[in-house]
């Protein structure tokens, strides 16, 4: 099973059909595969426009990567807005509403191009300040997970206008909260990468560029507001209490779980139970379904544990890992 046999019409919901360098449905929609991309956009031919160069990054930030690397080999995670990201990691798909040699498909956060509950994960960044109806975006991300799936989504709050194409909303810890209340929330952070300094930071250097002084005092100003850039302020952002830090950070996470039913995991029933019978995962892992707390320095999840030796003592678990068949998007095999 590749990429193409999770797809689905963003506008009808119909299965995709290979025809020649395109994708049609029964009903007679069209879109067409540009160099090996889907381009599946609600909307033909949509130009985007990005305020700057989109530079190439390489797999994700280490937390971020810590969950990706987490879940087992036969795990599908999307990778939504992706930009330019080069990864190695046949289980991410890409998908960017602008077409590049770094995406895997072209589409819209607010029309998913996926099948109901074919997805595993869902991680999005830099995306939900830039969707101009982000609560259809999270309805859509609940709807392509599949039961047990996890959405990890940050947002910008305090932070300048910054295009791609536009800014539409920012998001606090509370309203990110909103955005994703059908979901079982496991921690809502501001991450280091995000904290006020990052904030404040940019706020400086946007008012400094639209800044134009004139008289010694002005220019006395422009010079105090660059000295201020100079000091170390992710450094002082340790200085801060979480909830003072949650009132002007530059962005917030938010990590929950799709669980419509009590009990919906993507643990197989042999981790789980291993879990239920055992006192001393319990208490490492109180929460199995947190797979990163981003407030201890020394994360860990059950899925971790479950992979590892210290679980060969389960012969169910064994059995599980052995049998676990790796997903590739291009569907070859791994």
């Amino acid at each position: 099973m590749s990429l193409f046999d999770l797809l689905a019409c963003p506008v009808t919901g119909e299965t995709l059909i290979p025809d020649g360098d395109a994708l049609v449905t029964p009903s007679g929609r069209r879109y067409r595969v540009q160099d090996g991309v889907p381009i599946l956009t609600p909307v033909a031919d949509q130009e985007i426009t990005h305020e700057h160069p989109v530079t190439v990054r390489k797999d994700f930030e280490p937390t971020i990567q810590f969950v990706v690397d987490s879940l087992p080999k036969d795990r599908r995670i999307l990778d939504l807005g992706s930009g330019n990201r080069d990864t190695d990691d046949p289980r991410v798909v890409r998908m960017d509403p602008m077409l590049s040699p770094y995406v895997d498909i072209v589409g819209d956060a607010h029309q998913l191009p996926f099948q109901d509950e074919s997805l595993d994960m869902v991680y999005a960044t830099a995306v939900f300040e830039h969707l101009h109806h982000p609560f259809e975006a999270a309805r859509e991300i609940w709807r392509v997970l599949r039961p047990g799936g996890y959405a990890l989504v940050d947002c910008n709050f305090v932070f300048p206008f910054h295009g791609y194409p536009a800014v539409y909303f920012n998001a606090s810890t509370e309203g990110m909260r909103q955005l994703f209340e059908d979901f079982r929330e496991l921690i809502v952070v501001v991450p280091p990468w995000q904290g006020p300094s990052f904030g404040i930071d940019a706020i400086l250097s946007e008012y400094l560029q639209a800044f134009h002084p004139r008289t010694p005092e002005q220019h006395e100003f422009a010079a105090a507001l660059r000295a201020i850039r100079e000091y170390p302020l992710l450094e002082y952002d340790a200085l801060l209490d979480p909830a003072g830090a949650e009132r002007i950070a530059a962005g917030v996470t938010y990590f929950g779980v799709k669980q419509p039913s009590e009990g919906d995991s993507l643990y197989p029933a042999c981790v789980l139970d291993a879990w239920r019978r055992r006192e001393d995962l319990q208490a490492r892992f109180p929460d199995p379904a947190l797979l990163l707390d981003m407030t201890t320095p020394s994360p860990d999840n059950l899925f971790r544990w479950a992979m590892s030796p210290d679980a060969d003592a389960e012969a169910g678990i064994v059995a599980w890992r052995d049998a676990v068949v790796p997903w590739h998007r291009s569907g070859e095999a791994t």
